[in-house]
């Protein structure tokens, strides 16, 4: 989980995964929402937001370069909604297109244009096929600039992502707070990322600042409580002590903004170090830590101020992440991962997350990939409408097998474990995924 470079961004999410070592045949999906464990939390708010970027280009018009990826896949969910007693399940076709872009302006200027996109056919709940739940576009959608202004590198980014997945979500009425729906079918949201990003160096030290805002919103009036927009700001550090030694440090102030009175407005300011330690060629540490100091308005339907469901106003905690790594050989590698990180919730003001991870990559054969992970997370709701206090198991496998030199067909299979203590939140879920993958 290290700080982003512009120039080379590296992603700060666990590698997809395993549980149930079941399905030893095909996926690690090209760019179009692959079935994927979910990423571990990050641990602090100066984490910058990674850069989209894509290694292959199968076409090229003057001096801009162009990729195109089209899917098709088969799901099968046998908990759509998330229910802990009527669940829905079906079989779903999920044609796909990834689209990248490009332009190298000059020596000193580049545009990048990244879409992922993938409609969603059901084929026995007919009710879910409208537009607002069919057509999802992915977190790999950007547009960005980049300039380099002598040792200062800029980036301007526009991200964008909109999803239908109903994990975790509930319907609320605004006046009172009240749940109204427990597992509803599908959670539409809407989110927009537009920043700017620069990297410098002094001597060497190396710098790098981010100024964003993000806007969440959902169509559909029974989901308004989640909109909102969060501002931030931040700005890293860190140097290179010897060759397998690197610091640093970073600092961030974000503040989020709810639209309806359900949810209380606040802020929060971080501060942390982090080290990444190469102990020797095949083991690597990295450990991360942030002091937080959140502040939560008073007025909202979570607040203990205005009604009876009783939620913290302001709190400072402790954060952190810590992950041993280790290369086995050529063909295989694995990663323990422990953390603990806090984040704003949409029925309360926050939830606290402890929790592990253990992620494998082994390259059976050039043609054949197999990427695992398991894991266990607790998290502590600090009250609110649901008081949402649960424990669950995630996992799932997944592997790819390249037929051709542009064809590659892909299985992937993910589990969910929930059990918690609210009314209705706890539920299991299993989702298998077949996808073929031609790059054009």
């Amino acid at each position: 989980m290290k700080i982003q470079n512009l120039m080379s961004c590296r992603s700060i999410a666990c590698r997809t995964g395993i549980f149930y070592f079941i399905l030893f045949l095909l996926i690690q999906v090209a760019n179009a929402q692959p079935i994927r464990m979910e990423s571990t939390p990050t641990y602090s708010s100066f984490i910058m937001d990674a850069r989209v970027e894509r290694e292959d280009y199968n076409f090229r018009f003057g001096p801009v370069l162009i990729d195109v990826i089209g899917t098709f896949g088969l799901e099968y969910d046998d908990n759509i909604n998330t229910s802990e007693n009527n669940p829905v399940e079906d079989f779903i076709l999920q044609p796909g297109i990834n689209f990248g872009l490009k332009w190298q302006i000059n020596e000193n200027n580049e545009l990048d244009l990244n879409i992922g996109a993938e409609y969603n056919y059901y084929l026995s709940e007919d009710d879910l096929n409208e537009a607002k739940n069919q057509f999802g576009i992915s977190p790999n959608t950007e547009l960005s600039f980049r300039v380099l202004l002598g040792d200062i590198v800029l980036r301007v980014y526009d991200q964008i992502q909109y999803s239908f997945d109903s994990t975790d979500s509930v319907v609320i009425d605004t006046n009172t707070g009240a749940v109204t729906e427990a597992d509803p079918d599908t959670f539409t949201r809407l989110s927009n990322v537009i920043g700017v990003q620069s990297e410098w160096f002094i001597g060497e030290n190396a710098f790098s600042g981010q100024i964003s805002r993000e806007d969440v919103y959902s169509p559909d009036d029974e989901f308004s409580y989640v909109n909102k927009f969060v501002h931030k700001i931040l700005l890293n550090w860190e140097r290179a002590l010897a060759a397998n030694f690197t610091i640093g440090a970073g600092a961030s102030y974000e503040t989020f903004d709810f639209d309806d009175p359900v949810n209380n407005d606040g802020d929060v300011f971080s501060i942390g170090p982090f080290f990444d330690w190469k102990i020797t060629e095949v083991i690597g540490l990295y450990a991360g830590g942030s002091v937080n100091d959140r502040s939560f308005d008073e007025g909202g339907l979570t607040d203990s101020a205005a009604s009876s469901f009783g939620d913290t106003s302001d709190v400072t905690d402790f954060t952190w992440n810590i992950i041993l790594s280790h290369v086995a050989n050529d063909v295989f590698n694995h990663q323990i991962e422990l953390y603990n990180a806090v984040n704003v919730s949409d029925t309360a003001n926050f939830d606290e997350v402890d929790g592990v991870r253990y992620t494998i990559a082994y390259n059976i054969t050039p043609r054949i990939r197999l990427d695992g992970a398991v894991g266990y997370e607790e998290n502590e709701s600090s009250g609110g409408l649901i008081n949402d206090d649960f424990n669950r198991w995630l996992g799932g496998v997944s592997t790819e097998l390249v037929l051709g030199p542009r064809l590659t067909a892909d299985v992937g299979y993910e589990y969910q474990d929930k059990d918690s203590d609210a009314a209705l939140q706890s539920y299991d879920r299993n989702r298998v995924r077949i996808l073929v993958s031609y790059d054009f």
